[in-house]
C-alpha cells in the first residue's frame, strides 16, 4: 500500500488542513522540518522513502491565484511524484499545471464543473485520480451535475477513465479522529479502480488495517507532522506489499 504524504499549499507556503475549514489553515508545524518551507517539507518526506506526494494548490481551488512556481520547484528538485488537486472544473485548465512538472492530475467533485471534463482532460496524457470529495458521509459539489450519492460518482468516474479513485473525508482532515471505515469498505464493495483515502489517519494501526481490507493508498499528513507514523511505521506497511 502507498502512503502519500500531503502538502497544502497556500500563498507558498505548506499549511496545516483540520476539517475542510480552510479559513483556518495555519503554517505546518512538523518535527520534520524547522519551517513551513514546501520544498524542505517533500524533501523530508522523500528521506523517509516515500516517492509520491498530494498537492493541493488551495488558491487555484479557492480561485485567489495559485502556487504554479512552487510546483514547478518541487518536480525540479525532488524525484517525488506529484499528484495535483488545483479544484479543477474544467479540462483546459490542467495545462499549466502539466507544464509546471504535475504528474497526476485529482479531479475532484468539490470543484468539477461535469465528467465529460474527465474525458477531455485524458488528453493531457497524464493519469486521472477521481476525488470524491465528502463531509458528514455526503458527496461534497458545486455542480448539480456531480452531485450525486456515491455509488453513482464512482460509477461516472471510473466510466470518464480515471484510473483511481481517492475518498477524501474533508471533515475528518487533520482531526485524527480516525478513517470512517464503514464509508470506506461501501465503496470497496463498488470501485473495480485502485482506491485511495483520506481523512483522520492516526498511526500505524490505522495504516495496517487499511491495507488489510484493499486499500490502495492512503492520504496522511498531521500524523507524519507529529510524528505518531515515522519511517518505521511507513517501512512496515511497505514491506507487506
Amino acid at each position: 500500500m502507498r502512503v502519500i504524504p500531503v502538502v497544502d499549499l497556500l500563498n507558498g507556503l505548506a499549511v496545516h488542513a483540520v476539517g475542510g475549514r480552510r479559513k483556518e489553515y495555519a503554517p505546518v508545524k512538523s518535527v520534520l522540518t524547522p519551517d513551513p518551507d514546501p520544498l524542505s517539507i517533500v524533501l523530508a518526506f522523500e528521506n523517509l522513502g516515500l516517492r509520491e506526494v498530494y498537492v493541493a494548490d488551495l488558491n487555484a481551488i479557492e480561485s485567489i491565484g495559485n502556487n504554479l512556481q512552487v510546483i514547478e520547484k518541487l518536480s525540479e528538485e525532488t524525484n517525488v511524484m506529484l499528484m495535483v488537486d488545483a479544484g479543477f472544473r474544467r479540462a483546459k485548465e490542467i495545462e499549466p499545471y502539466v507544464e509546471r512538472g504535475a504528474n497526476k492530475i485529482v479531479m475532484a467533485t468539490e470543484t468539477l464543473e461535469n465528467f465529460e471534463e474527465v474525458r477531455k482532460a485524458l488528453d493531457y496524457g497524464r493519469p486521472l485520480v477521481g476525488s470524491i470529495d465528502l463531509k458528514g458521509g455526503r458527496v461534497v459539489a458545486s455542480s448539480k451535475e456531480v452531485k450525486r450519492p456515491l455509488a453513482n460518482v464512482i460509477q461516472n468516474f471510473e466510466d470518464a477513465g480515471v484510473s483511481e479513485i481517492l475518498l477524501l473525508n474533508l471533515d475528518r482532515v487533520g482531526t485524527n479522529v480516525g478513517p470512517n471505515v464503514a464509508l470506506i469498505e461501501r465503496a470497496l464493495r463498488i470501485a473495480t479502480v485502485p482506491l485511495l483515502t483520506g481523512g483522520g489517519t492516526r498511526h500505524g494501526m490505522d495504516l495496517r488495517f487499511l491495507q488489510k481490507i484493499g486499500i490502495a493508498g492512503v492520504l496522511v499528513a498531521t500524523a507524519l507532522h507529529s510524528g505518531r507514523i515515522g519511517r518505521e511505521e511507513l517501512e512496515k506497511v511497505q514491506q507487506k506489499e
